[in-house]
């Protein structure tokens, strides 16, 4: 019986086999006791579990167990804690290019402009509704600066109600954006659809480009020509047109007395020439070909460009003017002979494909008008500036097919009056970041090949890895690298001896 026990009994001593677990050996090594990990894979040739060794895990010594050095780092590497991945490169963009506005919604929403800035960031980058914002601001670094931030839609809802309450603070903000050496803005309205059966105010039919009847509320925006940023809105409802709304909106806005304004052809009536002048607004109003008041005398064919006040340079072409005085200002005249070369072109190739709309007795009566501008102006600009500031107009109609088509804001799901206004400011924001980008990007001359999309679609796949409560900067295609270095974005991922 003894000897049964012999053979049976660990061959190690006690101190070294209670550091013995499933999986692992005990194996005696030139005097030393060392912990191996092990396993058995079915060997189908012999018809048995054949052992495997998969490394050593460390010293066993009577004073107690000793990990050894590669092992410690194998576990480290297999066993973390915890992996976090956020996007990081536009929170640093917003931190560094954007952060003017960051300021001034510190200062003039102290409680509540983080809330603010995440929402903002959600509507921009990702062009999100309420539902998904908290998903994507967590899965962003910014809401490891903003920690006391909550973006659950439920308490959205309540969020939303509170901030449009606060018009006096958002209008503080648009005037903190007002630049006073910047005089000329663009304004326009445009319709949303609305979804809501519940708002009171602003939606109702109305009339819009698409022909579209169903309930409407209208975003009335005014854009800095020189600042080429939107720096106000108003909402209106959807059967108010700007005509009845633009003297109350310039007198919130504050500035009527130092902007000159420029609008559409749409706006030229007696009605609203008279009502401009009572309120005392400089603008710049383009007349459609057929009004009365333009006398095409001296365009008549055998031109001769000694009856015409002078010409300009504008992008490369040449432009000559003449003025006509009015009663509601001065009225220049402008003609292009490049573009009168297309019209007429045009017209006489539409008389061939279509010689029962148009006629070329129609052409002739045409013939002066071809290639013209007529601006209407009340204010103290030449021709030449007159002119200029006109043709930034189409950055408006620019600015709206921003806001529609890239923050995807052409329809609204807001519930009431005060949420719609909550969330217009939101979006307000986004649209005046989607300006600073696309102003960086003219800068350095990279907006032909670059949209601001672009750029925020290569900023969020430039990430922050959190491993073991330590944050790292992932890495970067070379061609972000290169844009950003184009951009002197250069303290992202800053060069080798910088």
């Amino acid at each position: 019986m003894k000897k049964i026990k012999k053979a049976t009994a660990s061959r190690h001593p006690d101190w070294a086999v209670k550091h013995k677990r499933p999986g692992t050996e005990i194996r005696l090594i030139k005097g030393h006791y060392y912990l191996y990990a092990i396993t058995s894979k079915w060997n189908s040739e012999k018809r048995r579990p054949v052992k495997k060794t998969i490394g050593i895990l460390g010293k066993i010594t009577e004073a107690g167990f000793v990990e050894s050095e590669k092992h410690q780092l194998k576990r480290k590497k297999l066993v973390i804690k915890q992996v976090w991945q956020r996007e990081f490169g536009f929170t640093h963009f917003l931190q560094t290019y954007l952060n003017d506005t960051v300021v001034q919604l510190q200062q003039h929403f102290p409680d509540t402009w983080q809330t603010i800035v995440a929402m903002s960031f959600c509507r921009f980058v990702y062009q999100s509704p309420l539902k998904n914002m908290d998903f994507r601001f967590r899965h962003s670094y910014l809401s490891e600066m903003y920690s006391e931030v909550n973006l659950d839609k439920d308490h959205l809802t309540i969020f939303i109600r509170q901030l449009g309450e606060q018009r006096e603070q958002i209008r503080n903000y648009f005037n903190s954006f007002w630049n006073n050496d910047k005089r000329s803005v663009l304004f326009d309205v445009s319709s949303i659809t609305s979804q809501s059966r519940r708002m009171e105010t602003f939606p109702h039919v109305g009339y819009n480009n698409n022909k579209n009847f169903d309930p409407q509320l209208n975003i009335m925006l005014i854009h800095s020509v020189e600042q080429r940023m939107p720096l106000y809105y108003r909402i209106l409802p959807g059967n108010i047109r700007e005509v009845k709304a633009f003297s109350l909106s310039l007198k919130e806005f504050g500035k009527k007395a130092d902007v000159t304004v420029i609008t559409d052809k749409g706006f030229y009536s007696n009605k609203n020439l008279e009502e401009m002048k009572t309120e005392g607004i400089r603008y710049i109003i383009p007349l459609r070909r057929n009004v009365s008041v333009i006398d095409y005398s001296k365009l008549q064919p055998g031109l001769s460009y000694e009856k015409l006040d002078g010409y300009f340079s504008f992008e490369k072409r040449i432009v000559w003017y003449y003025t006509l005085n009015t009663e509601w200002g001065s009225l220049y005249v402008y003609t292009d002979d490049f573009l009168k070369a297309e019209e007429q072109r045009d017209y006489l190739m539409r008389i061939e494909k279509y010689p029962d709309k148009y006629t070329l007795e129609q052409y002739h009566q045409k013939q002066s008008q071809f290639g013209t501008i007529a601006l209407l102006t009340n204010g103290k600009t030449t021709a030449p500036e007159t002119y200029e500031n006109y043709k930034s107009r189409n950055e408006i109609e620019i600015l709206f097919d921003a806001y529609k088509n890239i923050l995807h804001a052409d329809k609204t799901y807001m519930q009431n009056d005060i949420a719609i206004e909550a969330w217009m400011f939101i979006n307000f924001i986004a649209i005046q970041w989607y300006y600073i980008t696309f102003n960086l990007l003219k800068k350095y001359k990279l907006n032909k090949t670059y949209a601001p999309m672009d750029l925020m679609m290569r900023l969020t796949e430039i990430k922050k890895l959190k491993i073991n409560d330590q944050w790292y900067l992932t890495e970067a295609t070379h061609a972000t690298v290169n844009l950003l270095d184009k951009l002197k974005i250069t303290n992202l991922f800053p060069k080798k001896g910088s």
